[in-house]
């Protein structure tokens, strides 16, 4: 791309309206693009993106797609729950242990008579009672009284059924389960299994439809229809196409598009800039025919005119040799310049301007410092005809004095049609271009001090009556930088 809003066309200028049509839009395009760059919408998508691309994300799909219940950890659990509630042991304690047996020998072995029962039932076993009982005296003893004590709950039903019950197979099994590592392991799959989360899951891993009705099938359905959304598609394209790299070297440092009712004077001031800087008025340089006076300089319709016409006037001239004097003027003109508002060294300075007649009407988009050269037209019209300008820069070369680098630009018609006339300058290069196309540039005498825009009209001669009035309008001005 030939600079920032333009490439080279063939032979001739491009149109103005087209030129300008398409630098607009690439600007629009360039807004409409960091607008889509920083919004929720394709922050979403990138995410989305990164998600369903993502390793995890995909193994994810991959086993809702195809993993069955059978390839779970979970079936594996059930099958070993299964396989444990059907085992006898198991089965025969949940019996016992359901029926209320187990209850019961609890209670009954923790009660103060069964543990009676069993003290005794240690002492009549003892050799110390079968001692007792081989005395003449066993009838009148304490031992004797404890056996009967002994025989009396020996019958009783709790203690008869307890003792019966300790001897049965299905309580000696139930007494080796319980607590056991096996019956706490059926117990943790029999919660797990009956749990609604795994009857859920069971559920879920059946499903023929079950990616269909995934979070990540609706994440992937939301990632296909963002793809398909207008902005982003045209964000992507763009992006690949790369057409903003050299806007995004340049910011803007200066713009007027003029659509204010009068001129901005925080911008603007009317006249040389010494004369307004020295003593807050205009003046002409010897040789000119005009004073330049505010009331020639109109808003309207979004541009800024500058109008040149015969009006008989005082004004001040200057002189190198006499300096400031008063003078009769027969015309008047117009200038605006940033002299006290806005300079810069290096950039991009440019303008789109129309002028309705040419020489004796010198209309000039210019640049200068604090001194008066280096000066730089950007274009001024020293050609009668309406089909010439010219461009280039003057420079005070040391031993050299007064030069001029100049170039005739044909080609067109410039009189009566908008240009869009621009001046890029760096450390080691000038180049001018006309609605993007180059048509001057130098590598030698490049100024290197800061500058101020000027805009004017000026007669180097007296004109005809037919010649004026004359007008030049700037429908806007802009300044980059480099960033």
């Amino acid at each position: 791309m030939a600079g920032i809003f333009g490439s080279l066309f063939g032979g001739k200028f491009p149109d103005t309206g087209k030129y300008e049509t398409e630098q607009n839009q690439l600007l629009e395009d360039y807004r409409r693009f960091n607008e889509i760059e920083t919004s929720s919408l394709l922050q979403r998508y990138q995410e989305l993106d990164r998600e369903i691309h993502s390793g995890d994300f995909e193994k994810r799909v991959a086993d809702l797609k195809h993993k069955k219940f059978k390839d779970t950890e979970e079936f594996k659990q059930l099958e070993r729950f299964k396989l444990l509630n059907k085992s006898k042991d198991i089965k025969t304690y949940l019996k016992f242990n359901s029926s209320g047996k187990a209850k019961k020998m609890e209670d009954t072995l923790a009660s103060e008579r069964y543990h009676r029962y069993r003290e005794l039932d240690n002492f009549v076993n003892s050799s110390e009672f079968f001692k007792e009982k081989s005395s003449p005296d066993f009838k009148k003893s304490d031992a004797n009284h404890k056996y009967k004590e002994f025989k009396r709950l020996r019958k009783e039903r709790s203690v008869k059924w307890a003792v019966k019950t300790e001897k049965s197979s299905p309580y000696q099994i139930y007494k080796r389960l319980e607590g056991s590592d096996r019956i706490t392991e059926f117990y943790s799959l029999q919660g797990m299994v009956e749990s609604s989360d795994f009857k859920k899951f069971k559920a879920g891993m059946e499903d023929k439809h079950r990616f269909r009705k995934s979070e990540e099938a609706a994440l992937i359905n939301e990632f296909e229809e963002l793809k398909k959304q207008k902005d982003i598609v045209w964000y992507h394209k763009t992006k690949e196409e790369k057409p903003f790299e050299e806007l995004k070297k340049w910011k803007i440092t200066f713009e007027d598009n003029f659509d204010s009712a009068s001129l901005d004077s925080n911008k603007w001031i009317t006249g040389y800039y010494w004369g307004k800087a020295l003593m807050n008025d205009t003046y002409a340089l010897e040789g000119e025919h005009q004073i330049f006076r505010e009331e020639n300089i109109d808003l309207r319709d979004s541009s800024l005119r500058i109008r040149v016409q015969p009006q008989a006037t005082k004004g001040k001239v200057w002189s190198a040799t006499y300096g400031f004097r008063e003078k009769e003027f027969e015309y008047t003109s117009g200038m605006i310049s940033t002299g006290q508002s806005f300079r810069q060294q290096y950039g991009r300075f440019e303008a789109k301007v129309r002028f309705n007649s040419t020489f004796p009407v010198v209309n000039a988009f210019w640049m200068v410092g604090e001194r008066m050269t280096p000066h730089i037209d950007i274009f001024k019209t020293i050609y009668p005809g309406g089909r010439i300008i010219e461009a280039g820069i003057i420079s005070d070369i040391q031993g050299k004095g007064i030069t001029e680098s100049t170039k005739k630009v044909n080609g067109t018609k410039f009189s009566n049609n908008y240009f869009i006339y621009s001046f890029d300058w760096s450390e080691n290069e000038m180049v001018w271009r006309i609605n993007g196309k180059e048509i001057y540039r130098q590598t030698h005498n490049v100024p290197q001090v800061p500058m101020y825009l000027s805009f004017s009209s000026t007669l180097p001669e007296s004109p005809d009556e037919k010649q004026l009035p004359a007008e030049m309008e700037v429908d806007w001005v802009k300044c980059y930088q480099r960033i």
